[in-house]
C-alpha cells in the first residue's frame, strides 16, 4: 500500500470510493461524495492534507482529508483542523488502511504547525485512534446544547495543545 497526496485526476475515482465506502453506513444520506467535492472548493482546503491510499496495483482504496476549521473563543478564533471524510473501500476494511492514513495525515499536519484535529463521528471507533470528546477540552460543538456530545471529538497533535482554550467548534 502507498499513501500519497490526492491529485485532481483522482477526483472521480475518489468520489466512487466515497460512495461505495459510505453505502455501508446506514446513517449516510448518499451525499458524502458531494460534501468532499465542496470541501475542495473552499479556502479552508489544504491540498497537502488530502491523501489517498493505493493498493499494489495502483487502485485507490482509501482517502482522507483534513481541512481548516476555527475554534471560536471569547478572545477570537483559533484555526485548527477538521477530519472529514475518511473512506476505505469495503473490500479493504479492517486491514489498517484507515489507521495508516490517519497517522500519515497527522504527521504532515504536525509538520505544518497544526496542533489539533476535530471530527464528528462514532466515539467507539475514533477512541481507538486517541480521539476524546471535545467537551473534555472545554471545546463544544455549536449544536451541543447540553455540552456533553460524545460524537464531537478532538485529538491533540501536540500534548496539552488545547489546554486553556475554551470555545465552540462548527464541523461544517
Amino acid at each position: 500500500m502507498k499513501i500519497r497526496k490526492e491529485k485532481s485526476s483522482d477526483y472521480n475515482e475518489v468520489s466512487e470510493l466515497v460512495k461505495i465506502s459510505f453505502s455501508t453506513n446506514h446513517d449516510d444520506d448518499g451525499t458524502t461524495h458531494d460534501y468532499l467535492s465542496q470541501i475542495r472548493l473552499k479556502d479552508t482546503f489544504i491540498p497537502e492534507l488530502s491523501l489517498v491510499a493505493e493498493n499494489n496495483n495502483g487502485k485507490i482504496i482509501g482517502q482522507i482529508v483534513l481541512y481548516k476549521t476555527d475554534i471560536t473563543t471569547e478572545h477570537g478564533k483559533i484555526t485548527e483542523l477538521l477530519l472529514s471524510p475518511i473512506s476505505v473501500h469495503p473490500d479493504y476494511f479492517r486491514q489498517g488502511i484507515g489507521r495508516a492514513m490517519i497517522k500519515e495525515s497527522f504527521r504532515i499536519a504536525k509538520q505544518m504547525g497544526f496542533k489539533a484535529v476535530f471530527l464528528c463521528g462514532e466515539p467507539e471507533l475514533y477512541k481507538k485512534f486517541g480521539f476524546l470528546p471535545s467537551y473534555k477540552y472545554k471545546i463544544f460543538h455549536v449544536t451541543d446544547e447540553l455540552k456533553n456530545a460524545e460524537w464531537s471529538m478532538a485529538y491533540e497533535l501536540e500534548k496539552d495543545a488545547l489546554n486553556g482554550i475554551c470555545g465552540t467548534i462548527n464541523t461544517v
